[in-house]
């Protein structure tokens, strides 16, 4: 596997530095990766100017690769120095690269707006169909144990894509990974389609009491409706993984998608979340406002992008 690995000398980048090494240190996994460092343009025609420039450039990338370069010492890496707009760079590279996987540090962690309105992650997000691993926060994992892994389905062709790039992958994950295959029923948003909101609310008891009727009747097709959407979201992806005899565990849960894969992946300690997505398209319609950007911003466990 080839991955492209930006680094801007932050503690994000020391964060998915741990994350390669850790996932290197299993048998069968060795990872060839290119450690990426992007300088804005200098300042340009002045020859005096674009020399300190140099200079300075040099420094900072110095400096970036040094954060990193002892925690990769036992992976095969090579460095590399780019000039130009960064996330532009980092698609362009991973393209040239021929890279597997980009392994990305990004903060905003609680911050929406800042993590989803203009920054690299997104950028590169936006303009590239290689999988992106976002890492937020540092990675608590132990050195070398099997990883404990939540691709959340839905039943879309970005869902496949995921399921396929972890069976097309399966040496980065270890021998025996615990894999859960999670999709989310959203039944409030099921009824709400099935029994629309633009009718008057009651105000006469046979009013209420017919609207009490309904509501139980809602009520008692939840289980039916819960069952439904899990059965529909695993039928596309169940029989990738039964082809490739690659053992998964099915979870159902019900609510807001991007909330409860976000509380599932911190209450079950989980050292990564897949997900697929849309590529190579405008950041508004790639991420915000998607489930994907949901589990992005409230999550803290590393978050692979599968962009299809």
């Amino acid at each position: 596997m080839k991955i492209l690995f930006p680094v801007d000398g932050s503690e994000y980048s020391v964060h998915a530095a741990h994350v390669i090494a850790r996932r290197a240190e299993l048998q069968n996994f060795n990872p060839e990766v290119c450690v990426l460092n992007v300088q804005k343009a200098a300042e340009l025609m002045i020859p005096a100017l674009k020399l300190r420039r140099s200079a300075a450039t040099n420094r900072q990338s110095e400096a970036a690769f040094k954060k990193v370069r002892d925690i990769l010492k036992n992976v095969k890496t090579e460095e590399k120095v780019v000039i130009g707009n960064p996330a532009q760079v980092i698609a362009e590279e991973a393209d040239r690269e021929k890279a597997d996987l980009i392994v990305m540090g990004s903060r905003g962690l609680s911050d929406f707006a800042k993590l989803f309105l203009g920054s690299v992650s997104t950028a590169v997000l936006a303009r590239t169909t290689v999988p992106v691993m976002l890492i937020r926060s540092e990675y608590t994992s132990e050195p070398g144990k099997e990883l404990k892994v939540c691709v959340a389905v839905d039943g879309s062709p970005y869902s496949e894509a995921a399921a396929r790039y972890i069976v097309a992958h399966r040496e980065m994950f270890g021998e025996k990974p615990d894999v859960r295959v999670v999709t989310v029923v959203d039944v409030a948003e099921a009824i709400a389609y099935e029994y629309p909101t633009d009718v008057p609310l009651p105000e006469i008891p046979a009013e209420r009491e017919a609207a009490e009727k309904n509501m139980d009747e809602i009520q008692q097709l939840i289980p039916e409706i819960e069952e439904k959407g899990k059965k529909e979201a695993m039928s596309t992806i169940r029989p990738i993984f039964e082809q490739a005899n690659f053992p998964v565990t099915e979870v159902a849960l019900t609510g807001d998608p991007g909330t409860e894969i976000a509380n599932y992946a911190k209450t079950e300690k989980l050292d990564l979340v897949i997900m697929g997505t849309r590529g190579r398209d405008n950041v508004a319609s790639v991420i915000l406002g998607s489930v994907t950007s949901r589990v992005a911003a409230d999550g803290s466990v590393p978050l692979l992008v599968i962009p299809a």
